[in-house]
């Protein structure tokens, strides 16, 4: 216990010794630390950030039938094509999303016709809780609907003359529906001149119980790993198309993708110079303190006692570079993700066991050659000054 003190001792005086050289060391392993933690920071913070934005984007793949198709003709004659109509099962679609296990939101659609006095009306057949979590941009006037209610896109509502309240008596194949007006939705899109109501209640309208016409998925995935959700929820579904959707998604990711390259590619070559700078350093100090080695090991040191010594200059400058590279790099992060993000960077403090690993290593790297010189050194000619 003694001889540990000791040794932490001469340690702390050696370095508070050479302070303007130590204050320099300090500084290079704290700047190297810092860009890493901040890499790590801003890294993290922007994925999540840019999961965020790409849920406002909606769904991301979409799943649709493949559509029935009869070539109509004879001989040399081709009349073309005559289109079927083709619906997915329900209960084939969630038995294929249950064990693809993707970790996706979900929204199944129903689309179809339905007669109200003198027109044929385009209604989707939908799980309204589904919608609110998969499009929160959709602004409704009045409420979500309950059970025999239904919501009304603005356009259809503005060339109907329909309002909040309003009664609608519609005509399916199987049955008819008496719903009530409880909202009107404005999307920016298609759905705006669409009717809405609940997925079972036009189901059994049109007499297609358990068939949907439309899946929307957002998948919890971007780049090549929504491609290969894709595929696999393919292969699960022979009879189906799995498109992907989207590409405003493909875009931020990318653009995430390249500022974190051009942070690695900086951070790298800070590394490289801190590396090349904590080397130089240290040589520089065993050549100084030749005579101090030679007398340490004259006075009965061995070889590597002197070399523990060297290390644990090293070993405390590392820890103490990466705490300060911690708190400058997560100044640094949150720095760029306000100005660069408009974001608040998230707190991590696993990070700051990078920053500790990376200045302890940069800071043993840097020594490995000095403390071979320490090794080698002949304490006899150390003490004639050769």
């Amino acid at each position: 216990m003694h001889r540990r003190r000791w040794l932490l001792q001469l340690v702390l005086r050696a370095l508070a010794h050479r302070r303007g050289r130590t204050l320099l060391l300090l500084a290079v392993l704290a700047m190297a630390s810092s860009l890493a933690t901040a890499l790590g920071i801003v890294s993290f913070s922007m994925e999540k950030r840019v999961a965020e934005e790409v849920r406002k984007y909606g769904a991301n793949l979409i799943v649709i039938p493949e559509t029935a198709r009869l070539d109509v003709g004879s001989g040399g004659l081709n009349f073309g094509v005559i289109a079927e109509p083709a619906y997915l099962q329900q209960q084939q679609v969630a038995e294929a999303l249950s064990r693809s296990a993707l970790k996706a939101e979900r929204s199944f659609h129903l689309r179809g016709a339905l007669h109200w006095k003198d027109a044929d009306l385009m209604v989707d057949g939908v799980n309204f809780d589904d919608i609110r979590r998969l499009f929160p941009w959709w602004q409704l006037k009045g409420n979500w609907p309950a059970a025999g209610e239904t919501v009304v896109g603005h356009d259809l509502a503005t060339r109907l003359g329909l309002k909040l309240g309003d009664t609608m008596e519609l005509a399916g194949k199987a049955r008819m529906l008496r719903l009530r007006v409880s909202g009107i939705v404005t999307s920016g899109g298609e759905e705006d001149a669409l009717l809405f109501l609940a997925l079972p209640e036009l189901q059994q309208a049109l007499g297609l119980e358990g068939q949907l016409t439309l899946v929307r998925l957002m998948v919890t995935a971007g780049g090549d790993s929504l491609k290969q959700s894709a595929a696999a929820l393919q292969q699960l579904l022979p009879a189906a198309k799995v498109n992907e959707v989207r590409q405003t998604a493909r875009t931020s990711e990318g653009l995430l993708a390249k500022v974190k390259l051009l942070m690695i590619m900086v951070t790298a070559v800070v590394l490289i110079s801190a590396g090349s700078s904590v080397t130089g350093t240290m040589s520089t100090t065993v050549l100084e303190r030749g005579k101090e080695i030679g007398l340490m090991k004259a006075v009965g040191g061995t070889r590597w006692e002197v070399m523990l010594i060297f290390c644990g200059e090293a070993a405390l400058l590392g820890v103490l570079g990466g705490l300060a590279g911690y708190l400058l790099g997560s100044a640094i992060a949150q720095f760029i993700t306000r100005t660069v993000f408009s974001a608040s960077a998230e707190f991590i403090p696993w990070i700051a066991g990078v920053s500790l690993a990376v200045s302890l290593f940069l800071a043993l790297l840097g020594s490995i050659g000095p403390m071979i010189s320490v090794f080698k050194l002949d304490p006899v000619r150390s003490l004639r000054g050769e």
